[in-house]
This record gives structure tokens, sequence and C-alpha cells, in this order.
């Protein structure tokens, strides 16, 4: 009875969700999108304000990938990648929502508020030197260093926005965006709300689904009552401890993919871990990953024995470099650490059950462990200023390979890498890495590379659990690789 009635309260607390999707037995032509994010901003170059998927449907993008994670033609047609840039022709029937065609201008007017206005505007700087126009319908983008896949990069970082209507009113712009992707902007709603209307004149061929409403982020049981009751339609990034709520359900289908993301990284960051080679291996070999499983997770994923997660790691996948949870092992790196009694702080702004986890098994260890919960802004502002001691994030992305994240634990890396314990030795490898234009040669470097980062112990993989969205029985979306790395192209849902 206590079960049913905490289920009628979340139902309840999802009456705010109902869309427009047609009384009973009406045709469905409205699709209900809880978000990942708020969308406090509208345009891409706020990129830490945006609502990533609200940006697929306003925006194009110069490619995308399909269900197998293959790239595929958006605004570009046709593309040539070599380890030194990537040239890309845009497809010449494309067209803005103002009716303007999109052109070679707009992408590089486009590329030059990232490099220079956008808050991740080292994002860009890190892997491009420089980019050109070759004529109204071909752009080059000059990579930094051979590795650099910027398809991939492309897909996640690069909406194209239009010169002229930017230009002509930025305020009026940022209130009504004008982009060249599968929906138009109708309206934002005081509580956050974004409503878009199908693209008439969309290249790709107008989205079937008419009317996309995106909801604010609610608490993840709360939406998935709401897809299970149909007062939302598509919920991204469902924890795998909730979709034991589904089991039976015939209102929705769950699609499940591997994760580009290490799930949860425990990291240390601040001057006592960096300088205490000692304590930090105590701390990594000290934490149980099983633990970590079962407290924060209900048992489901797999210990993680990769730096990175495995869809990252690739044929590097699954090589053990040494000992991952020994408590003896950790016993002895304690003794012979500078550790004082002194409370270590774990600060977090999501993942409060796998923080009390790993503060269970250290405080057994003899290591006093503080948790500290902040929300995401405040969190974020701490890395950047170095204020965090230890954290646990979700570390990786689809744009990312294994490169960046070997670069982003190496002395270069603003907000990790130059917090933890310089390594002159593994700074060395990683810059080799990136100059490296054999890919046989630079795969070896990257093994020494990795091989570095486990003795050094600054980072914790706890464990690999698969990414899952859950979608309306009434709706097809049968990207599976979208589950994995967190992207909907909402053009692409389909009435069933």
């Amino acid at each position: 009875m206590k079960k049913l009635a905490s289920i009628l309260l979340l139902a309840a607390l999802t009456l705010g969700l109902a869309a427009c999707n047609g009384g009973g037995g009406s045709a469905r032509d409205t699709l209900t999108y809880i978000a990942m994010y708020p969308s406090d901003s509208l345009l891409p170059i706020d990129i830490s304000l945006c609502e990533p998927n609200v940006m697929h449907a306003l925006y194009d993008g110069l490619v995308k990938f399909d269900t197998n994670g293959d790239i595929i033609p958006r605004l570009a047609e046709s593309w040539e990648d070599s380890g030194e840039k990537t040239v890309f022709h845009l497809a010449q029937d494309a067209v803005f929502h103002d009716g303007s065609p999109v052109t070679a201008d707009d992408v590089i007017f486009t590329m030059d508020l990232y490099t220079n206005e956008s808050p991740f505007a080292y994002e860009f700087q890190s892997r491009m030197t420089s980019y050109e126009k070759n004529d109204d319908y071909t752009v080059t983008f000059y990579k930094a260093a051979p590795y650099i896949n910027l398809l991939n990069f492309s897909i996640e970082n690069i909406w194209i926005l239009p010169k002229a209507a930017y230009e002509s009113d930025p305020a009026g712009f940022a209130d009504k965006p004008i982009g060249s992707g599968p929906y138009t902007f109708e309206l934002m709603e005081s509580d956050g709300t974004v409503k878009l209307k199908a693209f008439e004149k969309y290249h790709l061929g107008k989205p079937e689904v008419e009317n996309v409403v995106v909801k604010p982020p609610v608490d993840p049981s709360t939406a998935v009552i709401a897809i299970e009751t149909g007062e939302a339609d598509l919920f991204i990034d469902v924890p795998i401890s909730q979709l034991s709520l589904l089991d039976e359900s015939d209102k929705a289908t769950v699609v499940l993919d591997e994760s580009t993301w290490s799930s949860n990284t425990l990291i240390g960051l601040g001057e006592r871990l960096a300088n205490d080679p000692n304590l930090r291996k105590a701390i990594y070999h000290g934490v149980s990953r099983e633990n970590a499983i079962k407290l924060a997770n209900e048992g489901i994923g797999e210990p993680a024995v990769d730096a990175f997660s495995r869809r990252i790691m690739g044929d590097f996948a699954g090589r053990e470099y040494g000992p991952g949870y020994d408590v003896d092992l950790a016993r002895e790196y304690l003794e012979q650490s500078h550790y004082d009694g002194q409370p270590i702080t774990i600060t977090i702004w999501q993942e409060s059950y796998l923080a009390q986890s790993v503060q269970s098994d250290l405080m057994a260890l003899g290591i006093d462990i503080k948790i500290e919960q902040v929300d995401s802004n405040a969190w974020f502002d701490m890395l950047v200023n170095g204020e965090l001691e230890m954290t646990i994030v979700p570390l990786g992305s689809f744009s990312n390979g294994i490169e960046n994240l070997l670069t982003t634990m190496s002395g270069e890396s603003a907000n990790y890498g130059s917090h933890m314990e310089i390594s002159p030795e593994y700074d060395e490898l990683v810059a080799r890495i990136k100059s490296e234009a054999d890919e046989s040669a630079r795969h070896d470097l990257i093994g020494q590379a990795l091989e570095l980062l486990y003795d050094r112990a600054v980072a914790v993989n706890l464990f690999d659990t698969p990414f899952a969205y859950v979608i309306n029985s009434d709706f097809e979306y049968n990207n599976v690789a979208s589950a994995g790395s967190l992207t909907v192209f909402l053009g692409d849902v389909k009435l069933k």
C-alpha cells in the first residue's frame, strides 16, 4: 500500500508535464521530452547553459551519427578527412528558418564565435589551428594534432548560426533563435519549457512529429513515472536502477547501449593528494568497485578495470596494469603515506550514494572522509578555481577519443590535470601522442601512457554500466548509439 501511495504521489508530481498529445484516440502530433539540463540559453555558444538535444533540434551541425555510431551527412553532404585537415562540402539546398541559404560564410562566422567568444573556446583552439572558406559551399578545418577527430567533435560542439540574422540583432536572436535544424522555435514559457514546431523546408525532410515540448529536468523517478503514465514521451540518461519500474510496461520502449562515459570516476585533486602518491594509491586500492555497484547502482554494472569507458578504450579495454581493489595493499600504502588523520573532502553535485560507498570503504581503511554536496554551478566554479580535493564525476564524451582523456590527466589540462600531481614523464608521453602521425607508433605511446596513469593513481574508474533512454511506445526512435552518447536527434523520431 505504501509503494502504491508513493507511485501515485510521483504521478501527481508529473501533472505539470502534460502536453498537447491529443485526447483519447486522437492522432499524436506532439512529443514531450524531459530534458537532461535546463535551457538557460538557446545560443550554442553558451554551451554550458544549453540543453544539447534542443540545440540538435533547432540548429543543424555539419554531420551526425547513425545507430551504429557511423558518421552520416547533416549540413555537410560529403567530406574528406586526413591527419592534417577535414574538408566539409555543404549541402546546397539547406536553408535557415528565415529562408536564407546556409553557406560557408555562416560556418566561418559561427567558428569565429566559438573560437573567440564561447566559454569553451579552449576546446576549439586545442583542436584546430585554423579554418577557412574555400568557396561558397566548402570549408576546411586544420587540425592541431593528427589524432583529432573533428567529425566526432563537430556533432556535439558545432551548431551553425545564420551570420546575417545574428549580426543584425544579437539580443533579439537570443530571445527567438533561428537555426537550420528540423524544428523552429515557437516560445519559451516562464518555467523553462521550450516549444518547437517542425520546419517545413528542412533539407533532410520535414520531421514526422509536428510539435516537440521540451520540459525542464525532473527527478529521474518522477520522469520514469511520467513516461509510464503517458504524460511524457522521451527521457534520456535513465538511471539503470529505475528501469525495473518499466519491466511490465507496454507503454514504453527501453533502449540500452554501451556508454562513451566512465560512469563514475573518483578523481583526486588538491595539494595533499598531489604531493602524496602513497595516499593516492591507498585510496585507489582501498575503494571497492563491487560495493559501489551494490550501493549506488542496485548491483547493475561491471567493476571497471579500465581507466575510461570500454567504448572509448577500444582495443585497450580489459587490459589490467596491476591490482585494483586490494585492502591489504591499500593499508601498506597508507602506512607509507603522510596522511595525518585530517578528513579528506569529496565534493559532489550528484552521485551521493556513490560518495557514501567510497566514504564507507575509506573510513574502514582509516582515512577520514567528509562529503560535501553543492549544486552543479558551484561545483564547476570550484573545479576551475582548484578548490576541489576529491570529486566523483562522469568522464568522457562521444566527441573525445582516448587521446583527449589522457590529456585530461596531464599538466596542460586546465580543469583536472593541472590540479593533480604533475608528472613530467607522463606529460612528455602525452605531448608525443598528440604529435605522432603514425597510428601504430601512437598506439604504442598510448599503451605506455595508460601504464603510467595506473602507476600515478590519480583517478579511479569505479564501474561500467550501460546508458539508456526510454520512449513512449507510440513513437519510434531507433538510434541505439544515442543511448550511450546522451544524444537524441528529435527530428528522427517517427510516429508508429
